[in-house]
């Protein structure tokens, strides 16, 4: 089994949109994968897919009243996760030095657990870190987002966890952005992969639905899609079309030509 915690120090970069993507992509690829959320305070997991309770939640079992396999649910797209809870009276009564044993026990089910790392630098989140045996930050390409980047790879180092790499994400190409290869001289770990801006990441949010469920063949889909098979080191077929004229459609419509 592979635990990876989807990390970035500073909230507002997607990190939770690409935690349960990613999820799903894994997913379709024939891999066991279950998101685990992290996030004790805000629950933004359970948010994004549109769950406002569970019954079992990730709280339940870092309060030793359960184990984690009975916290597991699925969700749109077939998504395996474990919920937080928005209860923020039962926070100071988690055991967070359970979480890593906590995250093994999915081991039996489970090829890939993506941890959602809240945002932040404190105890909940070094707690999500030290759950994981591999790390992916998630970044936009401003110099804010980098700063914090940068601690939470220096927090990974130091407790031995492995950086797979960054993920750019909602990045434009617009010129005033900091380029990738900036970015990896400034994190010294490498570019995984870009995930674009995309309307339909904030539509499917509005909508607290996955946006690779919502729209499959949006440009965030494609390129998370693209993400898990780099992570797993499977192949994925990727649809392109090649925009036609006027004329070549027009032609296509009378000979009743297909794509």
């Amino acid at each position: 089994m592979r635990s990876i915690v989807i990390a970035s120090g500073k909230g507002g970069v997607g990190k939770t949109s690409i935690s349960v993507n990613l999820a799903i992509a894994l997913s379709q690829l024939g891999k066991r994968a279950i998101v685990v959320d992290t996030d004790v305070s805000m629950a933004n997991v359970g948010i994004m897919l549109g769950i406002d309770r569970a019954p079992i939640s990730l709280h339940n079992v870092l309060m030793g009243e359960t184990n984690i396999r009975d916290a597991v649910y699925e969700g749109p797209g077939k998504i395996k996760y474990v919920p937080s809870s928005l209860s923020l009276e039962r926070v100071k009564k988690l055991v967070l030095d359970k979480l890593p044993e906590i995250i093994k026990d999915l081991e039996p089910i489970a090829d890939y657990v993506i941890i959602d790392s809240p945002p932040g630098i404190d105890r909940v989140t070094e707690a999500a870190v030290s759950s994981a045996k591999e790390m992916i930050i998630v970044v936009t390409p401003n110099p804010a987002s980098l700063a914090d980047a940068l601690k939470m790879i220096n927090m990974a180092s130091k407790k031995g966890i492995v950086t797979l790499g960054f993920v750019e994400n909602m990045a434009t190409g617009d010129k005033t952005e900091i380029k990738k290869e900036e970015i990896e001289t400034l994190l010294s770990v490498k570019h995984l992969h870009t995930i674009p801006e995309d309307p339909e990441v904030r539509r499917a949010t509005s909508v607290q639905t996955p946006f690779l469920v919502r729209n499959p063949n949006s440009p965030a889909s494609r390129e998370i899609r693209i993400l898990a098979a780099k992570i797993s080191g499977e192949k994925v077929y990727v649809e392109t079309k090649v925009k036609k004229g006027f004329f070549a459609s027009l032609l296509d419509a009378i000979f009743g030509r297909k794509n």
